[in-house]
């Protein structure tokens, strides 16, 4: 097994015990907005927490709990990769539904390399309260780190996750039997807080036996891009783990021909069409126009209209004023309802977009992979606007 990568500093007298690991720091930023620093943070032993979700043995039936399958299925998030004077930046939404939890920061200072990532997870955080009142609990704390939905390392490195709805053909229960267990929700830290290049992590790939979160109900992929520019994009799906080098872009649905060929729910290739019309007709020259062309791809992916009627919410559908026959006749319509439907999300405050369950852009990040800073941007639904760097 890999060194855990926090150690401790040894004592001169040999008789004195090691130091407590130092608890991580915890504080408001400004309002709905947290972030926590890690100076110790054991990689195996905390990537453990993630072991109560080992699959079932191979040939039992997967059986996913309603609500989180529902949960995975609404995901919907794309990110491309676009040069911008001279800089490499990765555009990137983070689609699901408004939560009451807060914008989380996430530093790491114990790697071999350190990390900063963000995260918002409706499940996992406590909902906001105040500045004064908010708390974290423990088990959150231990895993945090693994929450995040964006990494970055100092050394350049800046990787982003997406995924899609679980298939029975596509499982991946193992990668490699015999190496140590290791749960995707963790491959983002695992990687990012020990190799410095693209290249390291392919050479380690294989260092650890893989699962994915089958009783959530999804698969991820993972895109990774470094200062030269140079990306690659890592699938985990069939026990198998597989990269494809030099692409530009992540959606909702596999670009590894064996396993596309398979798939059956995937989604977001229409939104990638779109976003990529956007880049093709008007460039992107600032961060301004990055977020711009992040949304444009949005009202496809928010009532699942540019995927198999058969595959999308009923719930959405009564909500633009659609069923699946009407969509099949009338597709560009019920983008349009789409789009009027969020002009109507726009006006909503925080608490109202959360009674309403309404789908839109949890968050959209600018990646300056350049110059090692994250712009987040929840301006239009929060309020919140920050930049993060080292």
């Amino acid at each position: 097994m890999l060194a855990t990568v926090a150690s401790f500093t040894s004592c001169n007298k040999g008789d004195e015990p090691e130091p407590e690991p130092t608890k991580p720091a915890f504080k408001v930023i400004k309002d709905r907005v947290i972030e926590i620093s890690y100076d110790t943070f054991d990689l195996d032993e905390n990537a453990s927490f993630f072991n109560k979700y080992l699959p079932k043995d191979e040939g039992q039936t997967l059986a996913y709990e309603a609500s989180s399958k529902e949960d995975a299925l609404m995901g919907g998030c794309s990110a491309i990769r676009v040069n911008i004077g001279g800089k490499w930046y990765v555009g990137r939404d983070y689609d699901f539904y408004c939560s009451m939890a807060p914008a989380v920061i996430i530093r790491n200072n114990a790697g071999t390399y350190k990390t900063i990532g963000i995260c918002n997870s409706p499940k996992s955080f406590d909902p906001w309260t105040s500045a004064s009142t908010y708390t974290i609990k423990d088990d959150v704390l231990a895993s945090a780190p693994f929450l995040c939905c964006d990494v970055m390392n100092d050394q350049g490195l800046y990787a982003e996750t997406n995924i899609r709805p679980k298939e029975a053909a596509l499982v991946c229960s193992h990668t490699n039997v015999g190496k140590p267990r290791r749960c995707t929700q963790t491959f983002m830290m695992t990687m990012l807080s020990q190799y410095k290049s693209i290249d390291e992590i392919k050479q380690h790939l294989n260092d650890y036996d893989w699962f994915d979160l089958q009783e959530m109900g999804f698969e991820q992929s993972f895109f990774i891009t470094d200062q030269a520019g140079k990306s690659i994009l890592i699938e985990f799906g069939a026990n198998k783990v597989m990269y494809k080098e030099d692409t530009d872009c992540n959606a909702n649905f596999f670009q590894n021909e064996e396993l596309y060929k398979i798939e059956k729910i995937g989604c977001g290739e229409k939104r990638l069409e779109h976003e990529k019309a956007y880049l093709k007709e008007h460039g992107v020259n600032s961060e301004d126009d990055l977020f711009a062309m992040m949304k444009t791809g949005a009202y496809d992916q928010f009532y699942h209209t540019d995927v198999d009627p058969d595959f999308a919410v009923p719930e959405f559908y009564e909500v633009i004023g659609y069923n699946k026959d009407s969509y099949a006749k009338d597709p560009e319509g019920a983008r349009k309802a789409c789009m009027k439907k969020v002009e109507e999300f726009s006006k909503y405050t925080w608490e109202e977009r959360v009674a309403n369950k309404s789908w839109e852009s949890t968050f959209i990040t600018a990646a300056n992979v350049t110059d090692l800073t994250l712009h987040v941007h929840f301006s239009e639904h929060y309020g919140i606007d920050f930049t993060v760097g080292f």
